[in-house]
């Protein structure tokens, strides 16, 4: 039987470096690799050659949401044991009532002063068509669930207006565009209060959208794709 050849030292160089570029190495490994390219040119050189090799093969990546599931174990591991915004965010402490609050509304006065002067003098923006809002009421047949979503701009509001989902599982609501495309997470289906989000890049908001919602694990689909059952779908309705 014959062994593997032990890396020459080149080889363990090369293998470093492209450790270093990717971010795998840390604590002291990573401390000795920084300093060792701050000083050594060669090692440097093999250390760029590997962050423009992946660069370049990340340009050919199309980027995609991370399953609802992998997002919450993202935050159940930064410490946020129930999904951000699960309850009605209302009920913290207002703003306004920190030390920063004067400031921040003399702040807002200032704003709102300079934009009543821009609509005043800049010609034709007073004509300037505003963005539709839209909202869509996913229904189930039978009407035993209901959700309410909402979009200021691409600023989104999904609210549980009637129904629970089981034990164990939860509503994942699912972007549908008309072209065909795979359907896009865009998180859970609060069990109270209201989650807000802000749309992610690539998903803009007209009458062609439709809004699923599926019954998954609970975290969200393990997949990235509905695993389960679709509950209801509604379009989004200009406003």
């Amino acid at each position: 039987m014959t062994q593997d050849a032990p890396l020459t030292p080149e080889q363990i160089d090369q293998a470093l470096a492209a450790e270093l570029a990717l971010g795998l190495l840390d604590g002291d490994d990573a401390r000795a690799a920084q300093a060792r390219a701050a000083d050594d040119p060669v090692f440097a050189c093999a250390v760029r050659d590997w962050q423009e090799r992946l660069a370049g093969m990340a340009e050919a990546l199309t980027p995609v949401m991370a399953p609802a599931r992998a997002r919450q174990g993202i935050r159940e591991r930064l410490g946020h044991s129930q999904p951000p915004l699960a309850s009605d965010p209302t009920a913290r402490t207002p703003w306004w009532r920190g030390p920063f609050g004067a400031l921040t509304g003399l702040l807002a006065v200032a704003v709102a002063v300079a934009a009543t002067a821009a609509v005043l003098w800049l010609p034709g923006l007073q004509d300037a068509p505003a963005t539709p809002d839209f909202q869509a009421r996913i229904m189930s047949q039978d009407q035993s669930m209901a959700v309410m979503a909402r979009l200021d701009g691409r600023d989104m509001e999904v609210a549980l207006e009637s129904g629970t989902p089981a034990q164990g599982r939860d509503w994942e609501i699912w972007w549908v565009a008309a072209d065909g495309s795979a359907p896009v997470s865009i998180g859970l289906v609060p069990r109270d209060g209201v989650l807000r989000m802000t749309l992610p890049d690539g998903l803009e908001p007209s009458a062609d959208i439709r809004i699923a919602l599926s019954d998954e694990p609970q975290g969200g689909s393990p997949t990235g794709q509905a695993t389960g059952p679709v509950m209801a779908m509604a379009p989004l309705t200009a406003l």
